[in-house]
C-alpha cells in the first residue's frame, strides 16, 4: 500500500516539474510558457503538469482588479440593505407598504441567489470572471436606475421589487467569486488576505446601506395633522429620490470601469496550483455533494452567517418592536449607527484575522470555533436583554450587537478558503457559489418568518443565539485539511522531483 501524505482527494497527483520559477518579468514578456493546455485534467483523473517550464508571476495590477471588484460587492451590499435602514420613512412615504413589504425586498436577494445560481456560475465557468463581472455590474445598473423612473406608489413599489431581483441575481457572482479571483491573481500567502479583503466589503456595503439611507432620507414626522402628513410624505419621497439616484450613478459608473477593464486572469499564474485545470461544474457540483468535509463546513457557514446577515438588515423593527427594549428609546438613526459600527469593526476583525491566517497557516479551525464561540455568548446577553433577564442598557446593546458580528462575521474569509482547500480540484468559482447559494437559502427562510401572522419577534433572538451555537458542532466534526496549499508547498520545496500524494477521499490505493 502507498503511503498517504497530506493530500487526500479521490484521485492521485503526479506533477513533474522540470522547473518552476517565479522571474521578474515585465507585463509585456512573452507569455508563449505558459498555456492552459499544459496543464489538464486526464479522463483517468489524475492532475498533470507537463514538464515544459512553468513560469510564475505576481502582477502589481491584482490590487487594482481586487480593488474594483470589492467597491462592486460594497455596492450590491448596499443596494440590498436599502430599505431596513429607512424603514420608518419608507413606510410613512408609502402608506401601503407595511414591515412584510421591507422584509421582502431584502427576501428577494436571497430567492433569487437560489435560484439562478447555477446559470450564473455556469457562465462564470464558460466565459471566465471578466463576462462573469460584466452581466453582474449591468443588472446592478440597471436594477438601481429602474428605482428612478416614477415616486408613483404603484410604479415605484413595482420598480423597487423588479430592482431588488436584479441586484440579487447580480449577487451570485460577487458572493460566488472571491475565491476563484485571490486564487487567479494571487500567491498562496495572499490568497486568504485577499479573499477577506473582498468579503470584507460585501459586509461594510450593508454597513454603507446603514450610513447612506439615515444621511439621505430624513426621519419622518408621526403628527397626525394631515397637512402635515401630506407634506412629509412629499419630503420623503424627495429623499427617496435622492438616494436612488446616488444609487444608480455609483453602479454606473462601476459598470463603465468594469468594460474598460476586468480581465478574467493575468497572462501568468501566480502559483502552481492556479495553473492545475479544476472541475468542470457539473463534475464540481457532484464532488462538493460527496465530500463530507465540504458539506459539514457549509452547513456552518450557512446557519452561522446566513441568519446574521439579514439580521442586521431589519434590526432597527426587531428592537423598536421589543416591548423590554422600549424604555431605551432606540431609534431609526440609532439603529443606522449601531449596523454602522458593528459591521465596521467585524470588517477590521475579519481583515486581521484573514492577514495573521495567511502567516500562521494551518489553524483555520481552531480560529473558527473560537470566534464563533465568541458569537453566540454575545448574542446569548443579547437574548437575555430582551427577555429582561438583564437588565436592559444602551451601551450593553451596542456592546453585544457589535461583539457578536464582530466574531461571526470574522469567521467568513476562513469558511470559504478552507472550503476551497478541502474541495480542490473543484473550481474556486463552483465551491464559492455553493456555500452562497446554501446561506442565502437559510437568510431565505429567515425573512420568510415575517409572513407567518402574529409571529412577533421573540423568535429572532432564539434564532440569532442559535445559529453559531448550532454551528459549532459540524466545525468540530469537519476534518482540517489543506489540499491546495500543500501542493503549493510540495512544488515550491522540490522543483525538479515528481511528487507522488494523494488527491482525495480515504479510500485505499
Amino acid at each position: 500500500m502507498e503511503n498517504k501524505n497530506n493530500y487526500a482527494s479521490d484521485s492521485e497527483v503526479r506533477i513533474l516539474l522540470a522547473n518552476v520559477s517565479f522571474e521578474e518579468l515585465s507585463e509585456s514578456d512573452d507569455t508563449s510558457l505558459y498555456s492552459g493546455k499544459n496543464v489538464e485534467v486526464l479522463e483517468n483523473s489524475y492532475v498533470s503538469i507537463t514538464s515544459k517550464k512553468v513560469v510564475l508571476k505576481v502582477y502589481k495590477r491584482r490590487w487594482f482588479i481586487l480593488g474594483l471588484f470589492s467597491l462592486l460587492s460594497f455596492m450590491q451590499c448596499t443596494v440590498w440593505n436599502t430599505w431596513g435602514p429607512i424603514a420608518e420613512s419608507s413606510l410613512t412615504a408609502f402608506p401601503s407598504w407595511d414591515a412584510k413589504t421591507i422584509a421582502l425586498f431584502g427576501n428577494w436577494g436571497t430567492i433569487t441567489f437560489v435560484i439562478f445560481t447555477v446559470p450564473l456560475i455556469w457562465l462564470c465557468d464558460l466565459y471566465g470572471l471578466r463576462v462573469g463581472m460584466m452581466v453582474s455590474a449591468l443588472l446592478m445598473a440597471l436594477g438601481t436606475s429602474i428605482r428612478c423612473i416614477s415616486m408613483n406608489e404603484t410604479i415605484f413599489t413595482w420598480m423597487a421589487h423588479s430592482g431588488a431581483n436584479f441586484n440579487g441575481i447580480a449577487g451570485i457572482v460577487l458572493c460566488a467569486v472571491p475565491p476563484a479571483l485571490s486564487s487567479h491573481w494571487f500567491p498562496p500567502n495572499e490568497r486568504t488576505t485577499a479573499t477577506g479583503i473582498s468579503s470584507v466589503f460585501n459586509q461594510l456595503g450593508n454597513a454603507g446601506g446603514f450610513l447612506l439611507g439615515p444621511l439621505l432620507v430624513r426621519e419622518p414626522d408621526l403628527s397626525n395633522n394631515k397637512t402635515v402628513m401630506k407634506n412629509n410624505v412629499r419630503l420623503l419621497r424627495n429623499d427617496i429620490l435622492n438616494l436612488m439616484d446616488a444609487e444608480a450613478l455609483i453602479c454606473a459608473i462601476l459598470f463603465f470601469c468594469v468594460v474598460v477593464y476586468f480581465p478574467s486572469k493575468p497572462n501568468l499564474p501566480p502559483s502552481v496550483t492556479s495553473t492545475v485545470q479544476r472541475l468542470n461544474i457539473k463534475d464540481g457540483i457532484i464532488h462538493i455533494l460527496k465530500n463530507r468535509e465540504v458539506l459539514l463546513l457549509t452547513t456552518a457557514f450557512s446557519l452561522s452567517q446566513g441568519v446574521l446577515g439579514v439580521w442586521l438588515s431589519v434590526m432597527n423593527m426587531m428592537i423598536e418592536m421589543n416591548v423590554n427594549l422600549e424604555p431605551l428609546g432606540f431609534n431609526q438613526v440609532q439603529s443606522g449607527w449601531l449596523g454602522f459600527w458593528a459591521i465596521v469593526a467585524s470588517c477590521i476583525l475579519a481583515l486581521v484575522v484573514a492577514r495573521l491566517t495567511d502567516y500562521l497557516a494551518g489553524y483555520m479551525k481552531k480560529t473558527i470555533t473560537v470566534l464563533l464561540v465568541v458569537s453566540s455568548i454575545a448574542f446569548t446577553i443579547l437574548a437575555m436583554m430582551c427577555l429582561a433577564m438583564i437588565e436592559p442598557s444602551l451601551y450593553l446593546l451596542y456592546a453585544t450587537v457589535i461583539i457578536g458580528s464582530c466574531a461571526n462575521y470574522a469567521t467568513t474569509p476562513l469558511f470559504m478558503e478552507l472550503a476551497v482547500e478541502m474541495a480542490f480540484p473543484v473550481d474556486e468559482t463552483v465551491v464559492g457559489g455553493f456555500m452562497s447559494c446554501t446561506y442565502n437559502l437559510v437568510g431565505a427562510l429567515f425573512l420568510f418568518a415575517f409572513f407567518i401572522p402574529n409571529i412577533g419577534v421573540t423568535w429572532m433572538n432564539y434564532c440569532l443565539v442559535a445559529a453559531p451555537a448550532v454551528s459549532l458542532p459540524f466545525v468540530f466534526l469537519a476534518k482540517e485539511e489543506y489540499r491546495r496549499s500543500s501542493l503549493d508547498k510540495e512544488c515550491a520545496g522540490d522543483r525538479s522531483l515528481l511528487v507522488n500524494s494523494t488527491l482525495g477521499c480515504n479510500e485505499e490505493m
